[in-house]
């Protein structure tokens, strides 16, 4: 047996035991799918660092490096920082003080019950194709190293996976997903210490252009690859607070801390990780164009060239094992959260409109949600071949569906008149727009300079035009009870102690962030 594959036959028996272990502490629907205010700071915040910090990152935004160049920082810094700072300061006690469990339940009590079936619908098609990129890098990563058919190692990785949440639920995801982590950072982090110490890396001098974040950009100009408005605002100001604010399986995550305080350090803690692997995922990418020699358009393999290139047997064994944890980590969270939604927000609402009265899930249909999320998995994983790398189709997915529900999550935060007719129709007209220039980018009747820079103005104009129908369009009922409560400008918003501590970690990583823009301007 190569050495390399037995890391990982050893991991993939570690995930199924902590599996049955969290079994036994699986007792009514709501601890299999949700486990709410019951799981250990440290659990919460190894979990929520995992959801995001996937080899899925690993792999779209090393390519991100690897094609556009230290541009790939800006998806840490600002696509990731101010969001998860506005997060911790004012989102999250919303969510905590209203007893709310998913983004859903918050829509439905700000909105009404059609916005929050709405949201569950499309939130659930977001989590399904969300997975299936999981699994289509996952495909990639084996292919490259282990040189296994891909058909065979998805179908492998799918049961496995599928196995150990079925046994505990969300609970043997997030308790995996601590593995999943530390294993993740293990195998990374040597590949980007090697890629460090090669000389003119860091300082700049040995990429030229693709060595500046700011410098190179131009201000306005949809046909370069990237430019200031389409960065700043599209990525910035647009996309990261609807993936950061809204994303289900975050906020999932977020909400199964024990406390409010704890709920509200999570954001502001995984900022500070942010700033950790932006090092050690953009910087492989960066190297990738030196001492790689391969120009196939296939920028997702770049980590895995890359260990292949720089680590020995035993290493790529470890790496290998990390992409694979951190893949199924990000497989593993779409299963449970698409179950969550399904049978928490989606299925209960609909039986609700008919019977009158919303009735408790069984287990059994989380079992059921679960295996169709994977299977249907499978199939969609073959779309992703459409795309260089994997983060523009996951981008294109959060321009067309995310931005404008954070659209009309906002706007029902800062108005009153914001009505459920005004919602739907926002939500509709944004969706429409963004996809609209996406494929208008795509036939070439809009030069773009590239498809990330089309997904970058989608977000932009989606946003807006939601947003401006949200607030224009009359109110056609009175607001609902909590719209007062719900509002940005709350007066108590840093009333406590607690509150102006956190306040001042805020600032601590918003001046890192800062630093750090500074440095590789």
């Amino acid at each position: 047996m190569n050495p390399h594959l037995l890391p990982l036959f050893a991991y993939f028996a570690f995930t199924l035991l902590v599996g049955l272990w969290t079994r036994s502490r699986v007792a009514t629907s709501e601890d299999y799918l949700q486990a709410s205010r019951s799981l250990p700071f440290g659990i919460v915040l190894a979990a929520y660092l995992s959801a995001n910090f996937s080899a899925v990152e690993i792999v779209g935004l090393s390519a991100m490096a690897a094609q556009y160049g230290a541009v790939a920082l800006h998806f840490y810094w600002i696509g990731a920082i101010p969001a998860l700072v506005f997060l911790a300061i004012w989102m999250m006690p919303l969510y905590r003080q209203h007893g709310i469990q998913s983004v859903p339940q918050f829509l439905g009590q700000r909105y009404g019950p059609r916005m929050q079936l709405l949201n569950a619908g499309v939130t659930a098609v977001v989590l399904q194709l969300l997975a299936s990129i999981s699994l289509y890098a996952l495909g990639e990563v084996v292919h490259v190293i282990a040189d296994i058919p891909l058909r065979w190692s998805l179908l492998l990785c799918t049961a496995l996976v599928t196995s150990y949440v079925l046994l505990g639920g969300i609970r043997a995801t997030m308790y995996n997903q601590v593995l999943q982590f530390a294993t993740l950072l293990a195998g990374t982090a040597p590949l980007a210490i090697r890629c460090a110490r090669m000389p003119g890396l860091l300082n700049g001098a040995a990429l030229g252009a693709h060595g500046h974040v700011w410098r190179k950009l131009p201000w306005v100009d949809p046909r370069a690859p990237m430019d200031l408005l389409g960065i700043v605002v599209g990525l910035g100001c647009v996309l990261s607070f609807s993936y950061w604010c809204t994303d289900f399986v975050l906020m999932q995550r977020a909400f199964t801390a024990r406390t409010d305080l704890a709920a509200r350090q999570v954001p502001l803690l995984a900022g500070f990780g942010k700033l950790l692997f932006a090092g050690i995922v953009v910087v492989p990418g960066l190297a990738a164009p030196i001492l790689l020699h391969v120009n196939d358009g296939r920028f997702d393999r770049t980590i895995p060239r890359m260990m292949q290139q720089l680590y020995g047997p035993w290493m790529l064994g470890l790496g290998f094992t990390a992409l694979c944890a951190g893949l199924m980590s990000s497989f593993a969270s779409n299963l449970s959260a698409f179950a969550a939604i399904c049978t928490i927000d989606l299925l209960p609402e609909l039986r609700s409109r008919k019977s009158g009265q919303r009735q408790a899930t069984p287990v059994r249909l989380g079992v059921a949600a679960i295996l169709v999320a994977a299977v249907l998995s499978l199939f969609l994983s073959l779309l992703n071949f459409l795309f260089s790398n994997i983060m523009e189709a996951v981008q294109l997915i959060f321009s067309v569906l995310g931005v404008p529900f954070w659209a009309v999550f906002f706007g029902g935060m800062i108005s009153r008149s914001a009505s459920e007719r005004s919602a739907l129709v926002g939500f509709s007209a944004g969706s429409a727009v963004a996809l609209g220039i996406i494929f208008l980018g795509r036939l070439g009747a809009i030069p773009f300079g590239s498809n990330m820079a089309a997904n970058f103005y989608a977000a932009l104009l989606a946003f807006t035009v939601a947003l401006t129908l949200v607030l224009v369009i009359p109110s056609g009922a009175p607001a609902l009870s909590v719209s007062e409560k719900t509002l940005l400008g709350r007066s108590n918003a840093l009333a406590s102690p607690v509150d102006r501590r956190l306040l001042l970690v805020a600032t601590l990583l918003l001046l890192c962030t800062a630093v750090c823009n500074w440095i590789w301007r």
